[in-house]
């Protein structure tokens, strides 16, 4: 999932870290399908639980009039 805020282009892996179910969109959060746990769609930390790490983050950047995540193992 990629969102763009005021710092630029944000990219997160769309699984919760509690028990990797989807992420979506919500309103201004990022926020688990199954147990409802929120995120920030800036900086992908956990803003209500029960999930007790951040989403994993991947570097986006936008060139060439595209966005390009680079995913690292």
């Amino acid at each position: 999932m990629v969102t763009r805020n005021q710092d630029g282009l944000n990219a997160f892996r769309v699984n919760c870290t509690h028990q990797g179910f989807p992420v979506t969109r919500v309103g201004k959060v990022l926020e688990c399908e199954l147990h409802g746990s929120q995120f920030d769609p800036a900086t992908g930390e956990v803003l209500t639980g029960p999930a007790g790490r951040p989403l994993l983050r991947y570097t986006a950047e936008e060139r060439d009039g595209g966005i390009f995540v680079t995913a690292q193992p």
